[in-house]
C-alpha cells in the first residue's frame, strides 16, 4: 500500500500539531486527580489501611496474617498449636483460632474474623482453611474477596481511591493516541520528519494511558509515595511506632528484617505485645499455605 501523498510540508505540520494538542488535551482529561483540600493533611492509617494501599489486595495475605497476630498480641485471642498426621502418615502442624474477644476488635479485625470464623464456629484452623481453599475454591475465594472490598471501600471513604469509571475517557484517548502515531508514520514515510515527534510523543501518551487505570486519587498518590520511604525505612530497621513489626509485616519484608526490627523494638521499649509466635520456623509459612497455597489470593 502507497502511503505517499500530495500534500504541502505545511499541512502535514498542522495536523501533527493538532493531534499533539488533542491528545495533550485528553492525557490532561485522563490523568487529572480529583482532591478533597479538607483531606490534603495528614490522614491516620491503620497498619493494614497501609498495606492494603501500599501493596493491593494480591498480596492481602500478609495483612490478614499481620492483622490475626495483632489481634492475639492484644490478648483478644487464642492461637493454639496442634498436631496431626496426614493420610500418608507424615507429622504435621496446624494453628487454630479459637476465644475471640470480638468485642475489643475494630471493624476491619471484626469483618476479617467473621469471615475466619464463618467457615467453623467459633474457631477456624489453618488446616481447616487449606482444606476449604483446595475442595470449596470458589466459595473460599468469595468470602475473602468480601474483606478485600471492605478495605477498598474503606480507602475510598477516606478519598485515598476512587471508583470513576473512565471507560469512555481511555477508550476515545485510546483512539486519539493512535490516530497521533499513525499521523507521525504517514510524516515520516512522506519524508516530513518532524512527524517523528508525534510517533515520540504518541507512546509517552499510551505510557499515560496505561498510569490511567490507577485508581488512585491525587491524596492517595501522595499517601503511596510516605508508604515509599516508610518501606525503605523499615528495610533498614528504623522504627518509629509500636505497631512498625506489624507493617513491616504486612508489606512483606523479609524474615531477617522482621526479626531484626521486633527485637530493636522491644529493646527500646516501644511495644509491649507479645509476638513471639511469628518466629516459630512453621508460623508464616503454614498461614501463607493455609490462606493462598502457592497462589495469590486475588479477586474473581
Amino acid at each position: 500500500m502507497d502511503f505517499k501523498i500530495n500534500l504541502s510540508s505545511t499541512y502535514f505540520f498542522i495536523i501533527n500539531i493538532l493531534f499533539i494538542l488533542l491528545s495533550l488535551l485528553m492525557s490532561y482529561f485522563l490523568l487529572r486527580k480529583k482532591n478533597d483540600s479538607s483531606l490534603e493533611g495528614d490522614i491516620d492509617l491503620k497498619f493494614y489501611e497501609k498495606s492494603y494501599l501500599y501493596k493491593g489486595p494480591n498480596f492481602i495475605y500478609n495483612t490478614i496474617i499481620a492483622m490475626i497476630l495483632k489481634v492475639y498480641g492484644d490478648g483478644n485471642l487464642e492461637i493454639e498449636k496442634n498436631f496431626y498426621k496426614s493420610k500418608s502418615g507424615e507429622e504435621k502442624i496446624s494453628y487454630e483460632l479459637k476465644n475471640l474477644n470480638s468485642d475489643a476488635l475494630d471493624a476491619a479485625e471484626k469483618k476479617l474474623f467473621q469471615i475466619l470464623f464463618s467457615f467453623e464456629e467459633d474457631k477456624i484452623s489453618t488446616r481447616t482453611l487449606d482444606r476449604l481453599r483446595r475442595t470449596e475454591p470458589d466459595n473460599y475465594n468469595k468470602k475473602f474477596n468480601e474483606f478485600i472490598y471492605f478495605l477498598e471501600n474503606e480507602m475510598v471513604y477516606k478519598k485515598l481511591l476512587t471508583k470513576e469509571k473512565k471507560t469512555f475517557k481511555i477508550l476515545i484517548s485510546f483512539v486519539i493516541f493512535s490516530l497521533l502515531f499513525f499521523i507521525g508514520v504517514i510524516s515520516v514515510y512522506n519524508e516530513k520528519f518532524f512527524g517523528a515527534i508525534s510517533i515520540i510523543l504518541s507512546l509517552v501518551f499510551y505510557a499515560s494511558l496505561i498510569s490511567s487505570f490507577s485508581k488512585m486519587t491525587a491524596l492517595g498518590n501522595k499517601k503511596f509515595k510516605e508508604l515509599e520511604k516508610v518501606e525503605e525505612d523499615l528495610c533498614k530497621c528504623k522504627v518509629s511506632k509500636s505497631d512498625d513489626f506489624l507493617l513491616a509485616l504486612a508489606f512483606g519484608l523479609k524474615a531477617e528484617n522482621l526479626k531484626a526490627l521486633y527485637e530493636k523494638l522491644i529493646f527500646e521499649n516501644k511495644i509491649n505485645k507479645d509476638y513471639q509466635i511469628f518466629f516459630d520456623s512453621e508460623f508464616y509459612t503454614i498461614f501463607k499455605k493455609a490462606l493462598v497455597g502457592d497462589h495469590l489470593l486475588v479477586r474473581n
